[in-house]
């Protein structure tokens, strides 16, 4: 069984899809399972199920591509559960250290805005100056807060961060081969069924 860059041409393929194929085989190539695989991620092949199959043969590629698509999808969710459950302590550790370093800087914040605001409603008369020296004191008090609170909650972030990215690797790891296997089950698909028909439609 044999697919033609003309016949690309005369069902309207795109020119990328077009210049790939006679790059790769020619003028023609023959349907076999090796080449199939080995352009299993460069060509369209639901396009090719849709314009080259007869009907009964394009059936046959949309139930093995179900099939395929459903088994990629479970494998997926399995990765993510892995992925949620893995992040899911170092989340929660990583609240629980950062909790009293929130607490004590929401205290401290709550105290200096509480001195900014004495200190400007008791300075009616000397207004602009007094509000400018309890402002600086603010600012000041506010970032020496919020720097305690960086470096008593960055250890603790720093174990969330590596254990959400250990996570995350495993997540990609373990749903690279679904992917992959989803991919790659396009393209037999698409070859069995041609052959299942032993033609492909002109």
């Amino acid at each position: 069984m044999t697919i033609t860059l003309k016949q690309l041409r005369l069902k309207g393929a795109c020119w990328e899809q077009a210049d790939l194929f006679k790059a790769a085989f020619g003028e023609a190539v023959e349907v076999t399972m090796d080449n199939a695989l080995k352009y299993a991620d460069k060509f369209d092949w639901t396009w090719a199920a849709e314009h080259l199959l007869p009907a009964p043969a394009e059936t046959a590629y949309w139930e093995a591509r179900a099939t395929a698509e459903k088994a990629y999808l479970e494998a997926m969710a399995t990765a993510l559960k892995a992925y949620e459950e893995a992040v899911a302590p170092a989340e929660k550790a990583y609240r629980e250290a950062a909790a009293p370093a929130l607490k004590a800087y929401q205290e401290a914040m709550a105290t200096a805005g509480k001195a900014y605001q004495e200190a400007a409603a008791t300075a009616l008369k000397a207004y602009q100056e007094a509000v400018a020296t309890a402002g600086k004191a603010y600012q000041e008090a506010v970032a020496t807060v919020w720097k305690a609170y960086l470096e008593a909650a960055a250890p603790a972030r720093k174990a969330y961060e590596e254990a959400k990215a250990t996570a995350l690797k495993a997540y990609r790891e373990a749903a690279a081969p679904a992917e992959k296997a989803y991919l790659e089950a396009r393209a037999p698909a698409f070859v069995n069924a041609a052959l299942g028909t032993g033609r492909i439609d002109r």
